[in-house]
């Protein structure tokens, strides 16, 4: 109630002031004097409404007021949970981004290299036929590839699961193609 009333004063402070000639207002209450008018209001019936009706109607108004204004707060208090919901669900989204890559097989190290199964059977020979592994020439091949085996296991390691260093996996390949070479002449020998 006290909303429209500041409302009311509002708008009739906005409106714009017009002041009427003083032939207007002459004429107003020239016409507003006449007899007829005088006559036509003294033959109009007075009305008095009942006192319970104006109870009736004060007691409907109130309940209309009071459950609107509960729809209109019940409303505003949904959509703003909706936003809230809305606005929290869309910031806490974790980013998540993966990417594929194929590994090089030329990259991969296998887990036993087909020249150091060779060379085992070449010791197990050796151990059988002691005349050529006696040799010193022999011998020194022998320490050569066992030297060569041992820096391959440390650049294994070095070069660990995932083979990122394409430097380590050429050094690796290197020292393969060393083995294969000593282990060619070894067998050469017997």
């Amino acid at each position: 109630m006290e909303q429209n009333h500041n409302n009311l004063k509002k708008a009739l402070a906005g409106m714009r002031q017009y002041e009427p000639d003083e032939n207007l207002w002459a004429s107003l209450t020239e016409k507003l004097n006449e007899q007829r008018l005088h006559q036509a209001l003294k033959l109009l019936p007075d009305h008095e409404p009942d006192a319970a009706l104006w109870e009736l109607i004060s007691n409907k108004s109130r309940p209309m007021q009071s459950a609107f204004m509960w729809w209109c707060a019940a409303s505003i208090l949904f959509i703003a949970g909706m936003l809230g919901i809305w606005t929290s669900v869309g910031e806490n989204k974790p980013a998540v981004a993966y990417s594929e890559e194929k590994a090089d097989p030329r990259l991969r190290i296998g887990a036993e290299q087909v020249t150091d199964v060779q060379y085992r059977k070449l010791k197990a020979y050796c151990e059988m036929e002691t005349i050529v592994c006696n040799r010193l020439d022999y011998k020194n091949l022998q320490q050569e590839y066992e030297r060569l085996s041992s820096a391959a296991t440390q650049l294994e390691q070095a070069i660990g699961e995932y083979n990122t260093e394409p430097e380590l996996i050429r050094q690796y390949n290197d020292v393969e193609q060393k083995k294969a070479r000593v282990l060619n002449e070894m067998a050469k020998m017997i």
